[in-house]
């Protein structure tokens, strides 16, 4: 029997311990209550770990932030599609011989024909150039097997708008033409949301508590308010509200990333309003080997848990928990993504199951931490040199007055 699995700080959690630190993440805010739900449902499913009766189709396999690797230890079906370069193939049909998973990849030439390096060097495709050809040969492969179709294929700039309308292409046609596919997706929480009134609450009493910190209180003055903005907003009304909104738009990542991610989100409102599940939950922010090597990125990542709720995971921990949210989705009748489920809004299906980490529930907006975080890093930092100093000084005027 399978057993979920969630490696977190140095430790493999399961069982009891997993559902204990799952109930924390909740109660500090970090996470949502409904994602808490799910991943404990999870845990408490066994039969939503036999993945034998699909194949999950992962376009860009090699992300870091897509679930192959969780796939892989649990002996999923996978049909990976990511670009045609050794190195990435390499790793990947590695995991897979390690794994008690199945893996299936298009190639340039017969399996048979090749030896170890002539393996990876013939494997994988193009998004961008064999868009309709990819999309084919997924359309006949395996027939009468359920899909799963996650869009997890990153790059910089508009080559992210690229690729993700090739993916898209992808996706329309096989929830259009292919029975029993379902669809996953990883949003970003530096996104505009719709919320529950709960994390709206939350986010309101923390700025009460926040705004009234010396630190916060300065960095605001010294900044002219352009630092520490106000995270809650004045509630839209509309049909079947009132709705509530954060604003998580980082400037600093361009308008490409978050049309890309826009792009997204479009096609899971119109494939779950067409009849399609769809799993698309808010993933955390993660210290991907992307992200920290810009390093003031890495550096506000260390600063930001001074902000109550947040917390930055490690890549491994953000694969397992949005992996646990998306089998509950794929199971679970009741799951948002289920198009039986009802909502007053449809943007509203990325309302639930948000791993967030600390964005929809923090006293201030995500792009206006920025540069208070990196202060803060820095200051820890220094503390050991600036005592030392001190320590020093003292010392001097100590042997000064005793002489």
């Amino acid at each position: 029997e399978k057993v979920l699995e969630i490696p977190y700080k140095g430790k493999t959690l399961s069982g009891e311990a997993l559902k204990t630190q799952v109930r924390e993440w909740v109660e500090y805010g970090t996470i949502e209550p409904s994602a808490g739900d799910a991943i404990i449902k999870c845990a408490d499913s066994p039969k939503y770990l036999d993945l034998s009766d699909r194949h999950f189709v992962l376009l860009g396999a090699g992300s870091a932030m897509g679930p192959f690797l969780v796939l892989m230890a649990l002996g999923a079906n996978v049909v990976a599609i990511d670009l045609d370069r050794p190195g990435i193939w390499k790793r990947l049909i590695g995991i897979a011989k390690k794994s008690p998973g199945s893996l299936t990849f298009p190639m340039k030439k017969d399996q048979s024909a090749c030896d170890e390096d002539e393996l990876y060097a013939s494997s994988g495709c193009n998004l961008f150039t064999q868009t309709p050809m990819i999309r084919d040969w997924l359309l006949q492969l395996y027939p009468g097997s359920k899909f799963t179709v996650g869009s997890y294929a990153y790059l910089n700039g508009a080559a992210h708008v690229q690729v993700s309308l090739a993916m898209d292409a992808i996706c329309r046609d096989l929830t259009e033409k292919r029975k029993g596919t379902s669809l996953a997706y990883l949003c970003t929480p530096t996104d505009a949301h719709l919320i529950p009134k709960e994390a709206f609450d939350a986010a309101s009493e923390n700025y009460n508590a926040f705004s009234k910190k010396p630190y916060c209180i300065l960095m605001r003055l010294l900044s002219r308010g352009k630092f520490l903005r106000k995270n809650v907003r004045k509630p839209l009304e509309g049909q079947g509200g009132p709705f509530y909104l954060v604003n998580g738009v980082s400037v600093a990542q361009g308008p490409n990333y978050i049309l890309a991610k826009r792009l997204q989100h479009w096609r899971a409102i119109i494939a779950r309003s067409k009849g399609c599940i769809v799993s698309s939950n808010i993933a955390p922010s993660t210290s991907t080997a992307s992200v920290v090597q810009n390093r003031t990125f890495a550096w506000a990542y260390e600063g930001m848990p001074y902000f109550k709720p947040y917390e930055i995971f490690a890549p491994e921990t953000s694969n397992a928990v949005m992996s646990a949210i998306l089998f509950s989705d794929l199971n679970d009748p009741k799951s948002p993504g289920n198009p039986k489920t009802k909502h007053e809004n449809p943007n509203q299906l990325f309302s639930y199951g948000s791993f967030h980490g600390g964005t929809w529930r923090c006293a201030y907006e995500i792009d206006s931490i920025g540069e208070a975080s990196v202060l803060l890093y820095f200051s820890r930092v220094a503390a050991p040199y600036i005592c030392a100093v001190a320590a020093v000084g003292a010392a001097f005027l100590a042997k000064g007055y005793m002489s």
